[in-house]
C-alpha cells in the first residue's frame, strides 16, 4: 500500500529552490539537492535510492538518513543533512519555516560536504 504524500505546491517548492540557490552553504545546498529530488526525481540526496516517482516511503528514507548523519558522531556533511532533513520536513508541510539559513552553521575553516551516501 502506498501512503499518499501531501506536499507543497510545486511552484512553491520551485521558488524555494531558487532561493537556496542564492545562498552559498552546506545547508543550502542540501536543502537544495532535497527540493531539487522532490520536483524532479531522480537519486535521493542521501541515500542515492531511485524508484521512480518520489513517493512518502522514499521520503522517510531520506528522512532517516538525515537524521543518522545529523544526531549520529561528528561527521562531515552534518549540515548538508540537516538541510536535506529541514526542505523535507517543510516540503510535507511538517514545518512552517522554509529552509534558508542566514548563514552556515558549520565550524570556521571546516569543510562540511556533502556526505558519502548511506547504504
Amino acid at each position: 500500500m502506498t501512503i499518499p504524500t501531501r506536499l507543497r505546491q510545486r511552484d512553491i517548492l520551485t521558488a524555494q529552490l531558487a532561493s537556496c540557490q542564492r545562498v552559498d552553504s552546506s545547508f543550502s545546498r542540501g536543502a537544495a539537492a532535497a527540493l531539487r529530488w522532490l520536483i524532479a526525481g531522480g537519486p535521493g540526496p542521501l541515500t542515492g535510492a531511485t524508484a521512480g516517482p518520489v513517493d512518502f516511503g522514499m521520503i522517510v528514507q531520506e528522512l532517516a538518513a538525515a537524521e543518522a548523519i545529523v544526531y549520529g558522531p561528528p561527521s562531515t556533511g552534518r549540515e548538508y543533512a540537516r538541510g536535506v532533513e529541514h526542505a523535507l520536513l517543510w516540503a510535507e508541510c511538517a514545518t512552517s519555516g522554509p529552509p534558508v539559513p542566514t548563514q552556515d552553521r558549520s565550524r570556521p575553516g571546516s569543510h562540511d560536504r556533502r556526505p558519502a551516501r548511506q547504504q
